[in-house]
């Protein structure tokens, strides 16, 4: 019987779900290979491997199955698992909670062991701790050559791009420099940058996002007493979760009629205001109209999608990317003590003296500019979509060789809606797939856990049987 080689490069949140759906799936020998070039990122990706001390999920623990089928999946291990963790989780643990990132890690780890533990025979996982430099597609027998740092290589029928987030990218300013210097820090996710930090010192956060959320809960819980400046475009902070949210019934979106963003948005509102004669918030509106954006999106015209992007996209994200109810109250009442800062403005350039930053902004709907000093500059931006812009050698040279392009958007790579990767001619390279954030620019929604866990799945039974979980079904 003929041995099926799958190679998944990137061993976070997407390749492990992979992973998992193919050991779980497979009946005939299959060998999975599961490519990390970091250790503690594998099974856990950015997201999930981080030991800042202030890192909670954003969602509640009972979204956060990795298995819909099974919708307490997660919160039943929680509680067998109370004891290993007695300090950081509730007693008891309720689905309302929001869990500790690195904690969902070890959720992700164990369902992994599991799966591999309960495969058929001939199912085997392969976990390679090294780097992807390069992809080479042969004809005939196995389809692919995985080129590795250490001059080793795999030879595969089939290949995921399991990229996850990219790193931020620096934002443009003139004195270039300046990033080359210790007053600033490309990623929030390293410990170490609240170390090197003195207590009382005032700091930037370039982004207002979630994960300009999650780094001030942990510089306060760290002991921070400096100001804390936050700058984006917007100002924007996301809205909260709230707790009893009741699912909304909302009708199937008609997508057979031209829906543009702003015919959408006043559908939206329209029907918000529909739920709160019925008795529903709009958090329930807006989680109910999640199955349906994929769909919206796809519909848009390539101007439309720009629309979008430029106009509706930083209202829609902070009500549907939302932070714990704590998280807000904790934001609140640092603003209302001076210690938080949020501005509406634009980075205009950056400075150091070698002691301290200086910070030169615009702010929204003004000419002027004005500066500000602090002890660090910090990137909360966000992940690069641009894929023409990364620096990763494998990104680069699977670009070259035009095996993989940016979207139009440039908000991920362009494939077909199942991840079959397009190459530059715009055709489908055999046997190459991707999956979670290079799907945005495709999907839009495809970077939180309830989007990826149904393409894993999907993605796997393609792998594995030539159909989609969709199509079998049909």
């Amino acid at each position: 019987m003929e041995q099926t080689s799958i190679a998944i490069v990137g061993g976070g949140l997407s390749g492990t779900l992979t992973a998992i759906h193919l050991l779980r799936a497979a009946r005939t020998p299959t060998t999975v290979y599961l490519i990390e070039k970091e250790a503690r990122k594998l099974h856990r990706g950015v997201a999930y491997s981080s030991s800042l001390p202030f890192q909670p999920l954003n969602v509640p623990a009972a979204r956060m199955t990795l298995f819909p089928e099974v919708p307490d999946h997660f919160v039943d291990w929680l509680r067998e698992h109370q004891t290993s963790y007695a300090s950081q989780l509730p007693t008891p643990v309720t689905q309302e909670a929001f869990i500790p990132r690195c904690i969902f890690g070890d959720y992700v780890e164990d369902c992994l062991a599991s799966a591999e533990a309960k495969a058929c025979e001939g199912v085997k996982l392969v976990r390679v701790n090294q780097e992807v430099i390069s992809l080479e597609q042969k004809s005939g027998g196995p389809s692919f050559v995985v080129s590795l740092t250490t001059g080793s290589w795999l030879m595969v029928q089939k290949v995921v791009l399991a990229l996850g987030n990219l790193p931020p990218a620096d934002i443009p300013i003139s004195n270039r420099a300046f990033y080359g210097c210790s007053l600033y820090k490309a990623s929030p996710w390293s410990p170490e940058i609240l170390d090197e930090l003195p207590l009382q010192a005032p700091l930037l956060l370039l982004g207002s996002s979630l994960t300009m959320v999650d780094l001030v809960g942990s510089l306060i819980k760290k002991g921070h007493q400096g100001k804390i400046y936050v700058v984006s475009r917007h100002g924007l902070l996301p809205q909260a979760h709230q707790v009893d949210t009741v699912p909304y019934p909302l009708a199937p979106v008609r997508l057979q009629n031209p829906l543009s963003p702003l015919k959408a948005m006043r559908l939206l509102r329209k029907e918000i205001r529909k739920a709160a004669q019925e008795g529903y918030s709009w958090h329930s509106v807006v989680d109910a109209l999640r199955d349906s954006l994929s769909g919206i999106w796809q519909n848009f015209t390539l101007q439309e999608k720009k629309q979008f992007l430029r106009h509706v996209k930083p209202y829609w994200e902070i009500h549907r990317h939302r932070m714990p109810l704590a998280s807000s109250l904790m934001l609140q009442q640092l603003q209302e003590k001076g210690q938080l800062v949020v501005k509406a403005a634009s980075l205009v350039d950056l400075y150091s003296n070698g002691r301290v930053a200086q910070v030169k902004i615009r702010e929204r709907h003004s000419a002027e500019t004005h500066m500000l000093e602090v002890g660090m500059v910090i990137n909360c931006t966000g992940p690069l979509c641009d894929y023409t812009k990364s620096q990763d050698p494998l990104i680069q040279h699977l670009q070259e060789q035009g095996m993989i392009q940016a979207d139009e958007l440039k908000m991920g790579i362009t494939a077909t809606k199942e991840g079959n990767i397009l190459n530059a001619a715009g055709l489908p390279v055999e046997n190459l797939f991707t999956i979670g954030p290079p799907m945005k620019g495709m999907l839009y929604e495809s970077t939180a856990l309830r989007e990826i866990r149904q393409q894993a799945a999907s993605l796997a039974s393609l792998l594995l049987f030539g159909e989609t979980m969709l199509a079998a079904a049909l």
